[in-house]
């Protein structure tokens, strides 16, 4: 683990990680009901965390030669931010991007924002996958506009089966800097998406 993972987690783990109090839980995007929440914007927002993120997203991506970056609105909003901006700093000028629950009604009447083209090499980003539903969102439509998906990546995996969403959509190329496991998280070694 770089230094930049380490002060990340450590961050997460104070800004973002929650247990539920006794006898209750949380609701996540994906419906189901949990004993922790991981808000990752918490992290993302911060200046410390903004600029971690960044670096970390660049030092997962740089390899693999992806002319954009981008996600699922809101919650790859600030990953993006982050990442673009740590390029730049690097000396590799890229474009980020992201995708839009539903196309505008309005004005451009777009589902994607950024200056995409067709043919771009792309990764998908996002804060937490639980089953991965958001990133495979944001990735089918950066697929259906032309671009090559090349990667997805999450800060923190909840091992709840996005590995096995992505390879069902032919998306291979999937990691996590984190997961579950490192927030103190059991989670059984025996289920497919843990393998």
């Amino acid at each position: 683990m770089t230094e930049a993972e380490q002060r990340l987690l450590e961050l997460l783990k104070t800004r973002s990680f929650r247990r539920a109090a006794p006898g209750e839980h949380f609701t996540l995007t994906s419906g189901e009901k949990s004993e922790y929440f991981i808000d990752g914007k918490m992290t993302a927002v911060s200046s410390a965390g903004a600029e971690l993120i960044g670096e970390v997203l660049y030092q997962w991506t740089k390899d693999f030669q992806i002319n954009a970056i981008g996600g699922l609105q809101v919650g790859a909003v600030p990953l993006v931010t982050s990442a673009v901006i740590s390029y730049q700093r690097h000396g590799q000028p890229i474009e980020g991007f992201w995708v839009r629950e539903e196309v505008k009604s309005h004005g451009t009447k777009k589902q994607i924002e950024g200056a995409l083209q067709k043919g771009m090499r792309v990764a998908i980003v996002d804060d937490v996958f639980t089953k991965g539903g958001s990133a495979l969102k944001a990735a089918q439509a950066a697929r259906e506009f032309g671009c090559e998906v090349v990667l997805v990546l999450a800060l923190v995996d909840r091992l709840r089966g996005a590995r096995a969403l992505f390879r069902e959509h032919g998306i291979e190329n999937y990691h996590r800097v984190f997961t579950i496991r490192q927030f103190g998280i059991d989670v059984p070694d025996d289920l497919p998406e843990n393998k």
